[in-house]
């Protein structure tokens, strides 16, 4: 009852196409087929599909302090316009198809995993209050609602505002991200850490050339984390 009040209120529009849709659906029918979705093989650093080996170009030349890592959607125009929406547009619907996904996708991994806590990637306080959520704590909270694992939103944050990542070049993207992000370790000491967060999974919206997750992962293994994994909603294809 309650739900079907919220939906003709607020009705639920498709992500791709913006129509809206019926009470209990995610998407349309057609965009259901627009969407690509990640297989294998893939880099198992950063889920980037791959022509063979284990890891792609990027990930097996680059200093990497995560485990393993998994991608989802193409990162293509129209994911590019459904993440938009999402961050820009306050369209938050999107985040429960990209977090049903995920869990479809890749549930059963991240429950093998078994993460003490989910981590989204942190933005700057300026952004956040202009947009009044972070996207992927809003993708993380509803990953966790759906396979029971925390959301911890305050051990990660970005300690500076950086330009986006989109309009630089890769040695820029490093640079940008240099020393953009720090832990709470007033909150969380190490014994707290080893005890309590041993293995997380750290996941955004979107994996560019990677030096965002890099920079938040080695944060994370300096705090004490021992194992990490990443969860990409998109990743952008090719190296």
């Amino acid at each position: 009852m309650k739900e079907g009040l919220t939906h003709l209120i607020f009705p639920r529009k498709c992500p791709g196409c913006g129509i809206v849709l019926p009470a209990g659906e995610l998407v349309c029918e057609e965009c259901a087929h627009e969407f690509r979705l990640i297989g294998e093989p893939a880099c198992m650093i950063c889920g980037r599909p791959i022509n063979s080996g284990e890891k792609c170009y990027t990930c097996s030349t680059s200093e990497r302090s995560n485990d393993f890592g998994i991608a989802i959607f193409a990162y293509d125009d129209i994911m590019r316009k459904a993440m938009s929406d999402l961050k820009f547009h306050g369209q938050k619907d999107n985040s429960e198809y990209f977090a049903a996904m995920a869990v479809s996708r890749v549930g059963d991994r991240i429950r093998g995993f078994d993460p003490c806590a989910l981590i989204p990637v942190p933005v700057h306080k300026t952004r956040f209050r202009e947009r009044g959520f972070n996207q992927a704590e809003e993708i993380c909270n509803k990953i966790g609602s759906l396979i029971g694992i925390p959301t911890i939103s305050d051990f990660l944050y970005r300690n500076r505002k950086t330009e986006y990542q989109k309009n630089l070049s890769r040695m820029k993207r490093k640079r940008n991200t240099m020393g953009a992000f720090s832990c709470n370790t007033e909150k969380y000491p190490p014994e707290k850490v080893a005890k309590e967060l041993e293995r997380v999974l750290l996941v955004d919206d979107i994996y560019t050339t990677g030096s965002t997750m890099e920079g938040c992962a080695a944060k994370l293994k300096e705090s004490g984390v021992e194992q990490i994994g990443l969860l990409s909603i998109s990743i952008v294809m090719g190296n």
